[in-house]
């Protein structure tokens, strides 16, 4: 029979193994390094972040890190790839988040809309005095993912404000508005397919007006 002391010891192998299991375990979860202070090094003094996401955005089965964030008076995004461990700085938005009238995203989505294995950005924003909602999807172009671009492939306007519903419209990937109507307006349900390039309008149906 084994002593106490006999059973409570371990190998010089297996010793070595649990020192380096949290280093290892940080090297293949990069959401852990958002603990970390790499990420906020290279953001301005005055960040807020307002929002954040894990998602694949570029289909490396890698997660990157987007970041929604207050400085200077503006909103941004920012996207960060791992490396190490560590966070790295991979895209920013360089204003080409702000719409024509100087909306700015109130909040973003990370989802693959189109399945094509990778996710895109959904940008919503609160606009017409807050009364309809628009919201934009991008998604990265093919090109060289080390310096990336996006492209915008929808454009909603939704009044009032409604989230759009990712779905399969026939054999094709789709998005869905809904307004159900009030006893002064019309309601709709309005489809966006995917074409293989971007989202086109591919079904809007109407109905009348909601009871009082």
């Amino acid at each position: 029979m084994r002593t106490r002391t006999e059973q409570a010891s371990f190998s010089p192998a297996i010793l070595l193994f649990l020192l380096l299991l949290p280093t290892l375990l940080w090297g293949i979860v990069p959401g852990t390094a958002l603990a970390n202070s790499d990420v906020y090094k290279v953001l301005p003094p005055d960040t807020r972040v307002l929002q954040y996401n894990l998602a694949d955005i570029d289909g490396d089965a890698v997660k990157e890190l987007a970041i929604l964030y207050r400085a200077g008076g503006k909103t941004h995004m920012a996207l960060f790839k791992a490396k190490s461990g560590r966070w790295f700085r991979w895209w920013d938005d360089d204003g080409t988040l702000e719409l024509p009238d100087g909306s700015l995203p109130m909040g973003f989505e990370t989802a693959d809309v189109n399945g094509n294995g990778r996710a895109e950005l959904l940008t919503y924003y609160l606009t017409g005095n807050n009364s309809s909602m628009t919201t934009r999807i991008l998604a990265l172009k093919e090109a060289d993912t080390m310096d990336p671009a996006f492209e915008v492939i929808l454009k909603d306007a939704t009044s009032p404000p409604g989230y759009p519903i990712l779905g399969i419209e026939g054999s094709w990937s789709s998005v869905t508005f809904l307004h159900m109507g009030t006893d002064r307006e019309n309601g709709y349900r309005r489809v966006y397919c995917w074409n293989g390039k971007a989202f086109e309008k591919c079904e809007e149906v109407s109905w009348g007006k909601a009871e009082k």
